[in-house]
């Protein structure tokens, strides 16, 4: 296995497809053309794309190999770029793409400030998959398995986001200390605690315990933990332990006030303790499967576009929402879907300092994957929330060799075992998928204005036998209440939004939604369903549509959410250009965090005979 040349090639491919999805400045050329037969004679492309760079007086040329109606393709390799005074071919590596790239966006733009920060993370992001793959290299084919367990699913992305220039771009992590915080490398670490006197924390629960007792809680659980210190430290007084992440632990000791209160006496550093916890695909939030909570931490790194540290306002949504749920509101989800859950970030605790946002906030988020959920199964069916829940980004990511992608085994398997054909379980499949995501979703939207960012790597499926069982929504981020709505949910939750700031205007969240549910999550759905062959895009489009047509009479309250699907075009999220501008997603109002284009819309376009979502 070449990691270095399946790095390079994945990173043109996310780079170059967010371009082409974000400017929409592109071409095929007639297949006759001279210029398209020399391409395909040296790729084997049936299609060519030309990409002008006119500030440069250049082109790009991509040959297709998979053509997609949502707008990722697959290209053929080498791509290549020329002068349009010459007519000699050049074969373009990624650096060279990304310097074109961002010269072009810098002359448009007339601002070159950003230029060299977006190349050193692209070239970071791919020097990390070059990496990733190499540690993963004795255990390639295990991402794939028809039944992976919830940690092993998070673990799983090599590759990441497929619509971001830098999927895996981690500012701040050294190089030695990147395969141990790393998920795609299957790290693991102790958490450090700090021991911070009652007078300098603050902390919230919706639970009957304080955050302060569920920490204690679970270290006097832990087995691998001393009794001296656990009489020394765990029991009521008058001190809180403070997980944080052991590289923001560093980074929190180079602050003068933190230093001030170690000083002082108010605060005590602990070191590392305790078993090893895993980091989850977002990096910061880390799970054991013997804990009865996953911990969001703190963390002052740049992954992808933004520090990741947790926002006072996140963490009071994550008490907000868990009483919504506790509410009517939840009765009545829950009375309806039974199969879609929300996992719950029910507590948190902080030290102020000199603000509200210090780098100590962590959050305790419920984990429905706990060892003590586990239920024996034969082990022909080893099926249950705790052995077979995945992320669907880990079931829709390419294949690293040449195998299918893991919904592809899933679909194949299905298939064979049904003496079916793929079509049909790719059919059932998919549509089971939407009566236990999509339907819940919508109507909760409806309903109540509250909108989830459900993108594919906040959306957990349970499968069960291989089929979509169970969908659970993660993120106390990710949360936004439509503005007509504020004075019913005040009314069942009085002062809503006060500290979460949570509402927004409904057209900003109708756009929102349209991103995160329909463009990333379903979208990036039916997009994997085509890459790895097992059914026409178009066939599911059609299915999508189908289930639209349920809620056509239903209270839509004023939203123009489905009647914007309808349009020619859909407002996306522009993840090159929002990285391109150093734009930080979780700083600022919702309305200004990133860059929103027009995208065409595969919804209302019909199928192309020839490309109509295929293999070329």
């Amino acid at each position: 296995m070449n990691s270095k040349k399946i790095a390079e090639q994945a990173t043109i491919q996310s780079f170059l497809n967010c371009y082409l999805r974000e400017t929409r400045d592109y071409e095929k050329l007639p297949p006759d053309m001279p210029l398209a037969m020399q391409i395909s004679e040296l790729t084997e492309a049936k299609v060519v794309l030309r990409c002008p760079l006119p500030r440069q007086n250049l082109d790009i040329f991509a040959g297709v190999r998979y053509w997609s109606l949502c707008d990722r393709h697959l290209f053929t390799f080498p791509i290549f770029y020329k002068s349009q005074n010459t007519s000699e071919l050049l074969k373009l590596d990624y650096v060279t793409l990304t310097a074109l790239i961002s010269k072009e966006l810098s002359l448009n733009s007339n601002s070159s400030e950003n230029c060299d920060e977006l190349i050193l993370r692209v070239i970071q992001s791919c020097q990390n998959i070059e990496q990733f793959l190499n540690h993963r290299q004795p255990d390639i084919d295990s991402l794939y398995d028809f039944h992976q367990n919830f940690i092993d699913s998070e673990q799983s992305l090599i590759f990441g986001h497929h619509f971001h220039p830098t999927p895996k771009s981690r500012q701040g992590f050294l190089e030695e200390e990147l395969p141990i915080y790393s998920p795609e490398t299957q790290g693991a670490f102790s958490l450090h605690y700090f021991r911070a006197h009652s007078s300098i924390i603050l902390e919230g629960s919706t639970l009957e315990k304080t955050a302060t007792e569920l920490i204690k809680e679970e270290l006097r659980a832990d087995q691998t933990i001393s009794e001296s210190f656990k009489n020394k430290y765990c029991n009521p007084d008058e001190y809180a332990l403070i997980p944080v992440h052991p590289w923001q632990a560093k980074w929190l000791k180079h602050s003068p006030k933190v230093q001030e209160l170690l000083n002082e006496g108010l605060l005590e550093d602990i070191g590392q303790q305790g078993k090893p916890y895993q980091p989850t695909s977002s990096i910061r939030t880390v799970y054991n499967s013997q804990s009865q909570f996953m911990f969001k931490l703190s963390l002052n790194v740049k992954i992808t576009n933004s520090i990741r540290g947790n926002l006072y306002k996140e963490l009071e949504r994550g008490l907000e929402v868990n009483r919504i749920l506790s509410s009517p509101i939840g009765e009545d989800l829950y009375a309806h879907f039974p199969n879609f859950d929300i996992v719950r970030d029910p507590a948190y605790i902080t030290i102020p300092l000199d603000g509200l946002e210090s780098g100590f906030a962590t959050i305790l988020r419920t984990n429905p994957f706990h060892t003590e959920n586990y239920q024996s199964h034969s082990n022909a069916q080893p099926t249950n929330v705790t052995t077979d829940a995945t992320c669907l980004i880990a079931l829709c990511q390419d294949s690293v060799t040449s195998q299918s992608s893991r919904l592809g085994t899933i679909i194949r398997t299905l298939a064979e075992k049904e003496n079916v054909s793929m079509e049909v379980i790719s059919l059932k499949w998919f549509q089971e998928y939407l009566q236990i995501s999509l339907k819940p979703i919508l109507w909760l939207y409806f309903t109540y204005g509250i909108a989830l960012e459900a993108h594919q790597q906040n959306s957990l499926l349970e499968l069960k036998e291989g089929y979509p069982h169970r969908f659970f929504y993660r993120d106390n981020q990710g949360y936004y209440y439509r503005r007509s709505f504020q004075y019913l949910l005040n009314s069942i939750l009085p002062n809503i939004s006060e500290k979460s700031e949570t509402i927004c205007d409904d057209g900003v969240i109708d756009e929102r939604l349209m991103y995160y549910l329909f463009i990333n999550n379903i979208f990036g759905l039916i997009n994997a369903f085509g890459v790895a062959g097992l059914i026409d895009e178009s066939l599911l489009f059609a299915e999508l549509r189908k289930h639209l047509t349920e809620f056509e009479n239903v209270n839509l309250s004023g939203s123009l959410l489905l009647e914007n699907l309808k349009q020619t075009t859909l407002r996306s999220k522009a993840n090159l250009l929002t990285r391109f501008h150093d734009m930080d997603e979780l700083v600022g109002s919702v309305a200004t965090q990133s860059v929103y284009v027009d995208i065409h819309n595969p919804l209302v376009e019909k199928k192309n005979p020839v490309l109509g979502g295929a293999y070329v």
